[in-house]
Parts: structure tokens; sequence; C-alpha cells
């Protein structure tokens, strides 16, 4: 039976409208412009080490929440207004996770009982469409007057309307690792 073991969660603004979920030792990963280019097209998008969500707009924080699950949960989550999942596999050669920005906005110790291994990652979001409706009700507010006001009012009014739940749970061991040497 599915079980969470975790959840872990933070609301922020991320830098270059991108999330990034990694094993805390991974970053920089082979085939990270490529996968930001998917993400681009498709919301969010995969190297094997790091997963990249691209939100849809940069004036509103967005919430991203981790659950750490012993399997793939089958509950439906469409009903609460979620769309997905987007499902990909992700790499954890230590088995500690963070999730956050590009630029260290995160947080780590999002640490998976199985440890190191390959991860499946089932991504859901919501309220985009609502996130991108408030991000042009913003715009039409900039340069009026007392714009600084009315703009904090409305992010403050929409924080965290925009949503990235990913559920986690273990897979497989690593693959060996090509370059380590036979003793």
């Amino acid at each position: 039976m599915p079980t969470r073991h975790s959840r872990h969660g933070l609301t922020l603004s991320p830098n270059y409208r991108m999330v990034v979920l990694r094993d805390v030792h991974c970053d920089a990963a082979v085939g990270s412009t490529a996968a930001i280019r998917e993400a681009n097209k498709n919301v969010a998008a995969s190297t094997g080490y790091e997963m990249y969500i691209v939100v849809s707009q940069d004036l509103i924080k967005v919430r991203a929440d981790v659950e750490i699950w012993n399997e793939a949960s089958d509950d439906d989550l469409s009903a609460s207004g979620w769309t997905g999942p987007l499902t990909f596999d992700l790499d954890c050669p230590t088995g500690n996770l963070q999730v956050g920005d590009i630029f260290g906005t995160a947080i780590s110790g999002i640490d998976p009982p199985r440890g190191p291994g390959r991860y499946a990652v089932a991504l859901f979001h919501r309220g985009r469409e609502q996130a991108d409706e408030a991000f042009h009700e913003i715009l039409k507010v900039m340069g009026t007057d007392g714009d600084d006001e009315r703009i904090a009012d409305l992010q403050r009014q929409h924080s965290g309307i925009e949503q990235y739940l990913m559920r986690i749970w273990w897979q497989t061991d690593l693959p060996p690792d090509e370059d380590d040497e036979d003793l």
C-alpha cells in the first residue's frame, strides 16, 4: 500500500522562472541545456540527474512541495485541480535531495529512507493559468500612481497560487559508474 514518508516544501520566487530538484551533489549535469529547452515547452524535463520545472511567471511566488513515498501513489489528484503527472527518473548518488531555484534559494534535507538510487518523480501542477492572470493584472498596475503598494498587495494576495507537487519513490539501485575502475 502506498505510504507517504515525508513532505517538504517552500514558497519562492525562482530565478529565471526555474525550480530544480536534484541530489545535493549533482549540478550542471550533462544535458541541462536540452532539458531546460524541453521544460520551456512542456513545464518540466529531466537530465536524469536534475529535474527542471519552468514556472509560468516571475512576479508572484510559487509553491513547490516534495513528497517521499514508499511506492507510486494511486490516488487521483485531478479532483483537487492538479494536472499531471509528468513522470521522470532521477538518479541520486547520495540519496540526499534538494529543491529550489538555480541560485541557491533551496531546501535540502529531503532524505528518502532508501538512500542512494534511481527514483521516479511524478510531477503535478496547478494554478498556472490563475498565476498568469494575476501576472497580467500586475503588469496593468505597473507605471500607475501608487503602483508599488498595489503590486505588493497583489503579490501577497496571489502568493503560492501556482503550485508544484513532486512525488518521489525509489525504483532501483544505480547502475555501476562507468568511470569506476575494477579492483
